[in-house]
């Protein structure tokens, strides 16, 4: 049986073909016009991924993305489908949590594999891991006083859950992959993976001053994620905890 996605669109003739589209390439799907409804959905449902209208009346698709995030803190890949391709509406959604933004009219093919692009990305960097306890605890990476969980989406500084919108975790993820590396502003955009939206490289300053609220003891003297001029950023290789 294939994996299901829920489509949130009040556009019929969009349902309609999303449905036909989608269902052709294997997925099972399911679909309402209301977001709230969907939240039920979700949680009956468990899909593999959710795509919703961003302008929704009343409960929006930002609205629904703020819910299942830091509501019931689920992180089922989700896209949004924005009339407009403005990117306040792209930044907003990403810092919600959304994983992708798709602006109408909808390329079909190009929409179906994203979509399953964006369902494998999270299963490859965030999945509950299906391993035995040793490979899981293996893939923990311990950096300064940071316990990162690839497997289950958690972040911890001190033993203290730190809470991060799924592509702030991205972003500490790659850069922490590439720890000692300059990685510039274009190329941690490129893993953002937002392609169907312009967004100013500078946007990157934006995630990583958020993460560095989060993770930091002192954002003005950063001591995980450093400044590197003319370039971009870098991962520090912190090896001892951080006296705060």
């Amino acid at each position: 049986m294939g994996e299901a996605i829920i489509i949130i669109e009040q556009d019929e003739e969009i349902v309609r073909v999303l449905d036909h589209h989608f269902s052709k390439a294997g997925f099972i799907i399911h679909t309402t016009p209301d977001a709230k409804q969907a939240l039920k959905m979700v949680a009956a449902v468990e899909p593999a991924a959710v795509i919703t209208e961003l302008d929704l009346p009343g409960f929006s698709g930002l609205d629904l993305c703020r819910e299942l995030r830091f509501g019931i803190d689920n992180w089922t890949p989700l896209i949004l489908i924005s009339e407009k391709n403005e990117e306040l509406d792209a930044v907003l959604g990403l810092e919600l949590g959304a994983d992708d933004y798709v602006t109408k009219p909808l390329r079909i093919k190009e929409l179906t594999a994203r979509v399953k692009s964006t369902i494998r990305r999270g299963k490859k960097c965030c999945q509950t891991a299906q391993t035995d306890d040793r490979e899981a605890v293996s893939r923990i990476i311990n950096i300064g006083d940071l316990k990162i969980d690839p497997d289950h989406f958690h972040v911890f500084k001190n033993g203290e859950h730190v809470d991060l919108t799924r592509k702030e975790f991205e972003l500490l993820f790659y850069l922490t992959k590439n720890k000692g590396k300059a990685l510039s502003r274009e190329r941690l955009l490129d893993e953002l993976s937002v392609d169907d939206v312009d967004l100013d490289v500078r946007i990157i300053d934006v995630f990583v001053s958020r993460l560095r609220q989060k993770i930091e003891s002192n954002r003005k003297n950063p001591i995980y994620i450093k400044t590197v001029r003319n370039i971009g950023y870098m991962m520090n290789d912190v090896k001892t905890p951080v006296l705060s």
